[in-house]
């Protein structure tokens, strides 16, 4: 008999002090966390000094929305170093990057790697087939992606308008540690974003195929509390109490959708993302409330979960209202043009994703709600 728990992670709330510890910790660690950002929060002179004592290797450079060539160049920083663990500090394209080394470090160990490899391995699944991976240690360092809960890792290939995901069960950290603080350093348009991202995956992971009883009350906890704090935090974001409380919704989100996956709104934010590098939290928050109301008919329970819209003024005015002055959730504002929207409507099933949503969604529907969002408020 299999058993798959709810949640196998180890999860901690801590601070800085806490994570400094973690940095310090006297075991061969990969550390993977931005350069900047380690400046930031004052982690440089720990991480120097762990790869001076030949304890770390440091992959210092984390851009978002990783692709194969960035899986490529982290492989080579490792090269033959023994690590018995990852430490993955910063936002879930970090995350996602540490989870491409854990799955794939031991598979080419010793082996020149190209972005082919790296390519052919995603679309085969053969980092799927048990072999060594390196247990990973997640600090979020943005109350919203949930990569710290799941087992999947998006890896985009821009030059071929695909997105890929690393998903297999060996690949869920081991622990987890929550640390507030480190979102205050957050920019606005980056909270906005990576809040409604935790939004989505709640919303979603409430109606998809695979969602249980408990999942939907994980979700709707998580729903109740982004609707509650992310306003507040938009225009308090020093309050550390308003940013704990988005990381424990965000955290709530991770744990929901980790168990079924997203749905349509992810599906459809993923050409939107490619093609226009719109961030991917705005870019599924865009259709969020029109695919709401297609799958509301289907979801069950479905009115629990528009009561905690309607407790807001309704799911779209409440994001319009968030939004405020940051970005207006409008194909327009962010320079998509109208006759883009049929290239989107192409590449928006993306398998495992837009056939996880209660409803099928036509191509016709698609490009209707599209243009809904374009310019004019949708009715």
């Amino acid at each position: 008999m299999s058993y798959n728990p709810f949640c196998s992670i180890d999860i901690s709330f801590g601070d800085m002090q806490t994570l400094k510890e973690a940095a310090k910790e006297k075991k061969k660690k990969i550390i993977v966390c931005d350069a900047y950002t380690a400046d930031v929060w004052g982690l440089t002179d720990i991480i120097e000094e762990q790869i001076e004592e030949k304890n770390a290797v440091w992959i210092d450079e984390c851009k978002a929305n990783p692709t194969p060539a960035e899986v490529v160049k982290a492989l080579e920083k490792v090269g033959d170093f023994e690590a018995e663990g990852i430490l993955a500090i910063g936002g879930g394209s970090t995350i996602d990057i540490s989870k491409a080394v854990s799955a794939f470090c031991y598979m080419y160990r010793g082996k020149v790697v190209t972005e082919e490899d790296i390519l052919e391995n995603l679309k085969s699944g053969e980092y799927k087939k048990p072999h060594r991976f390196i247990d990973i240690t997640a600090v979020p360092s943005t109350a919203g992606t949930g990569s710290e809960m799941t087992q999947f890792a998006t890896i985009w290939d821009m030059k071929n308008q695909a997105k890929y995901s690393v998903d297999t069960s060996f690949n869920y950290a081991k622990k987890a540690y929550i640390i507030p603080e480190l979102t205050l350093t957050l920019p606005k348009r980056q909270t906005l974003s990576t809040g409604l991202d935790a939004l989505s995956h709640a919303v979603e992971a409430y109606w998809a195929k695979p969602t249980t009883y408990v999942v939907k009350d994980v979700a709707l906890r998580a729903i109740d509390m982004i609707m509650k704090y992310l306003p507040e935090v938009m225009k308090n974001p020093g309050d550390i109490k308003l940013r704990t409380a988005m990381s424990r919704a965000a955290l709530l989100s991770g744990m929901a959708f980790a168990k079924t996956r997203t749905t349509a709104c992810h599906s459809i934010g993923y050409p939107i993302t490619m093609k226009y590098g719109l961030e991917h939290g705005f870019a599924c928050a865009l259709t969020l409330d029109a695919v709401s109301k297609i799958n509301r008919e289907k979801t069950e329970l479905a009115d629990d979960l528009f009561e905690v819209f309607d407790k807001y003024g309704g799911l779209r005015r409440w994001i319009d209202d968030t939004c405020g002055d940051i970005v207006k959730l409008r194909l327009k504002y962010f320079g998509i043009p109208k006759e883009g929207i049929d290239d989107i409507v192409a590449g928006t099933f993306t398998k495992g994703r837009m056939d996880n949503n209660p409803v099928d969604i036509s191509p016709e529907q698609v490009k209707e709600i599209l243009l809904s969002i374009y310019d004019e408020e949708p009715e």
